[in-house]
């Protein structure tokens, strides 16, 4: 039976399944359980959990705490918090690093992570926004939940910090919403100074991401570059050498060059200790002369940035990692250096003691599944689920898998590619917005030629994503995409199905119509992969390990790129799997319901114009 007080804090009339998932958080979380909760785009994972825990959190002395992939996707449980706040007395706020909040380094036109946590750090006693809040007997408490451009223009008006404000305010909040990093970084301790972790629930948004975020957050990289721009600021801050470190910064970059003398693969921390001779003492001088750097830059009015500094962190990685189970030494070659990597594969065991630091967890996505694969990775023991099944019309939705196609191998022949362009020769004949997803930048380079040759043909506009696209031109080159229906006009995007418009972009409506998955987007068989897949062999055994490390990955970035066009029941979609790979059991049985009850086979040259 449903609680009476189920929808308390839930704004919306309920919809299939949300009731009974509400409930079943509610009672997982209760017993002091982990919640894994598989459900697709539009569902409205986040209102459910919210009304699942406000009404939990209420009794106890901690938070909500919302971790997201990235800072920008702060403000949407603050927004949906807004809606409840309209009857429940309920606060939060959208939680932001110093590089979004600082007023200070915006006057002065500092921009990178380092240069304002630096300028923060070293100015801070003489900074007015900082002192002036200082200075504030009474603390004014936001009537509702404040997104982080709210606090910010709030704070703005009061001429205060907005990082100090909203770590004031943490105290007062139900929800806090911030990134990845505070929960995976020792930068939570801002955080837990203020709000008990062990009386909060942590609700991990994107949980698949989690696994990858927590390697790239532990790992530490440096290239050829960074070492010899770290010797010139030796020189210039440091003449007489008295810490006695250019030789040795010398020797780290002859090392980086002798030893890249493949593509990729690992190194000898001994050998580069031996060779360089850098001791910990090194380390301590090199962060000492970095403060000198930064001290000189701020006085001067520039940003404050020292390559010194990054060459320091990756010692320290290296060093304190030395000899653990799990971690690799890595080199690669690219463009015009070389790149060496501290990578730390021990996700599991990190991440199961920090589901431990809180008094419940929920997990949640629309790629989760399959479920028990992501908990035993992401160490979730004691965890309740549940996959809500997804909201699309099989009338609507039709899925095809082409038979005579495949993108196995290092490289496509030239009959390969033909077939590739008769099977996207009939996907244009479509006409709708259409995207095709490739496995690979490597892949796509090998088609492209002849896909803007037939988004010519078919009178399409052409939009593409490059490997090297910053972001507000990917973010102007997405919504002209967008609106093309709009206008009566047909376009095509050609991206990477572990790209940014692959995850997390939103195409509702007739905004995308049709996905083409172009192979299958497995990671690339580098030193770096092998070396993951070795490694969660030897944990979880041969066939398991590799069918955690490296299937279930590409077939969840498959998904992703599929959900793109399902946003609601009335969406219509037509889903070409353009690898006959995808018809293998292992691999079907990790596809998203709406292709499995939906989809045919058919060979590569029996496609028509529209099918």
């Amino acid at each position: 039976m449903p609680r009476e007080d189920t929808l308390e804090y839930f704004p919306y009339e309920p919809r299939r399944f949300q009731r009974e998932t509400i409930d079943s958080i509610r009672t997982a979380v209760e017993e002091g359980r982990r919640f894994c909760l598989h459900a697709p785009t539009g569902f409205g994972k986040t209102p459910v959990i919210l009304a699942a825990l406000l009404p939990i959190i209420e009794e106890m002395d901690g938070a909500i705490i919302w971790a997201v992939r990235t800072g920008n996707e702060t403000d949407r449980p603050i927004e949906e918090l807004k809606l409840i706040r309209e009857t429940k007395p309920v606060f939060g706020l959208s939680f932001r690093g110093k590089r979004d909040m600082c007023p200070l380094a915006r006057e002065m036109g500092i921009t990178s992570y380092e240069g304002v946590g630096t300028l923060c750090r070293m100015r801070r006693d003489k900074c007015p926004y900082y002192r002036n809040l200082k200075r504030m007997k009474d603390l004014p408490i936001p009537p509702k939940p404040f997104t982080f451009s709210e606090i910010f223009e709030a704070a703005r008006k009061m001429k205060v910090c907005p990082y100090f404000l909203q770590i004031a305010l943490l105290e007062y909040s139900h929800v806090i919403s911030l990134s990845y990093n505070y929960i995976l970084s020792p930068l939570g301790w801002v955080v837990r100074r203020k709000v008990p972790f062990r009386e909060s629930i942590l609700v991990v948004d994107e949980a698949h991401n989690i696994n990858k975020a927590a390697m790239e957050m532990n790992s530490k990289s440096i290239t050829s570059v960074t070492v010899d721009r770290s010797l010139k600021e030796a020189e210039k801050y440091d003449p007489d050498d008295e810490y006695g470190l250019r030789e040795k910064i010398s020797q780290l970059s002859s090392f980086m060059l002798r030893i890249a003398t493949s593509e990729d693969g690992t190194f000898d921390l001994d050998e580069l200790l031996s060779t360089t001779g850098f001791i910990p003492e090194d380390i301590r001088s090199i962060y000492k002369l970095a403060n000198d750097i930064y001290r000189d830059q701020i006085a001067r009015g520039k940003e404050p940035r020292s390559y010194l500094n990054s060459l320091g962190d990756f010692l320290v990685a290296a060093l304190e990692k030395k000899e653990e189970e799990g971690v690799a030494y890595l080199y690669s070659r690219e463009e015009r250096s070389v790149k060496l990597e501290v990578w730390d594969m021990r996700t599991r065991d990190l991440l199961a003691s920090i589901w431990e630091d809180f008094y419940s967890v929920v997990f949640m996505s629309g790629t989760l599944e399959p479920i028990d694969a992501f908990a035993e990775t992401a160490g979730v023991e004691n965890c309740a689920k549940m996959s809500v099944p997804s909201m699309a019309d099989p009338e609507r939705i039709r899925s095809i898998i082409v038979e005579g196609v495949s993108t196995k191998g290092e490289m496509l022949s030239q009959e390969m590619v033909r077939r590739y362009l008769r099977v996207i020769d009939a996907f244009l004949s479509l006409p709708r917005n259409l995207a095709i997803f490739t496995a690979s930048y490597r892949i796509q380079d090998e088609v492209l030629p002849g896909i803007e040759e037939l988004a010519e043909k078919h009178d399409r506009y052409l939009f593409i994503e490059r490997k090297d696209m910053p972001g507000d031109e990917a973010s102007r080159m997405l919504n002209e995409f967008k609106s093309l229906p709009k206008r009566s006009k047909t376009g095509l995007l050609v991206a990477t199905s572990s790209g940014r418009f692959a995850e997390g972009a939103d195409f509702p409506g007739e905004e995308l119509e049709g996905v083409m998955l172009l192979g299958i987007p497995f990671d690339r068989l580098t030193t770096k992969t092998r070396l993951f897949i070795e490694y969660n062999q030897r944990i979880y055994g041969r066939r398991r390990g590799r069918y955690l490390a490296y299937t279930v990955p590409a077939l969840r970035r498959a998904s992703q790129a599929l959900g793109r066009v399902i946003r609601s029941e009335e969406d219509e979609g037509i889903f070409l799997l353009a690898d006959e790979r995808y018809a293998k059991r292992t691999y079907f049985k990790l596809l998203p319901d709406f292709v499995k009850q939906t989809v045919n086979l058919m060979r590569w040259d029996d496609l028509k114009p529209q099918y």
